[in-house]
């Protein structure tokens, strides 16, 4: 089935891309090994933008941008068949389109320097992704919360609830970094922060892995 296949690819690829640019680095001496989930010793986009790491880092981003348009659409397909409401299709479409082009700019600016401008694209396009595609996961749980019931024959209820709340839980885990992010900066050291970022991009990651175990039939989809 796509909509597994895509489920699958979108948490091992960027999990593995980055891991295997953190260890294409230290091969190279350009960082010490360290396990950044529990050291806090490297950003995602340090890691990201360093050569050689840099020339595997981008290409396998942009097949995660084209995997998660992907995502979002074959979603909208799937959906349209149990009659969700077009509202949270054009949300699912509209956030998951918004992720994709905010992860463009980011991996585009992405250790080019140049004015404020630029920066704010690279910076911000990574903020506004992870927002975009927080709510755009969150809009197909609560899709999927609305068939659980009546089509247990080829989803799986447990799945579901654990997709749901898992989605939940990282909206107001999200919301409640942003809303006390300069005084909870201001408490925490730049290690800690950056051992937030990467157990947080597990957090999300590991949407992607639930919705794989959502269905149970190869043909529940065609």
């Amino acid at each position: 089935m796509l909509i597994q296949r895509l489920s699958l690819g979108l948490f091992i690829i960027p999990l593995i891309t980055i891991l295997t640019c953190l260890g294409v680095s230290v091969a190279f001496n350009v960082y010490e090994f360290c396990n950044p989930f529990v050291d806090g010793c490297y950003t995602i986009s340090r890691i990201g933008r360093s050569y050689p790491a840099v020339l595997i880092f981008k290409p396998m981003m942009l097949i995660t941008v084209i995997m998660i348009i992907a995502y979002c659409f074959e979603h909208v397909r799937i959906f349209k068949k149990f009659l969700i409401s077009k509202i949270y299709l054009n949300l699912i479409l509209l956030f998951g389109f918004i992720s994709a082009t905010c992860l463009i700019s980011y991996i585009l600016f992405l250790g080019v320097e140049g004015s404020e401008v630029w920066k704010f694209m690279r910076r911000g396009g990574i903020f506004i992704y992870i927002i975009a595609l927080v709510f755009s996961q969150f809009f197909i749980a609560l899709s999927y919360m609305k068939i659980k019931d009546d089509y247990q024959v080829i989803v799986s209820y447990q799945a579901i609830k654990i997709t749901f709340y898992h989605s939940l839980m990282v909206v107001i885990f999200g919301f409640v970094l942003f809303l006390f992010t300069n005084r909870f900066l201001q408490l925490t050291t730049w290690n800690t922060r950056i051992i937030i970022e990467w157990n947080y991009f597990l957090f999300m990651s590991l949407f992607f892995l639930n919705t794989y175990f959502v269905w149970k039939k190869i043909n529940a989809t065609n």
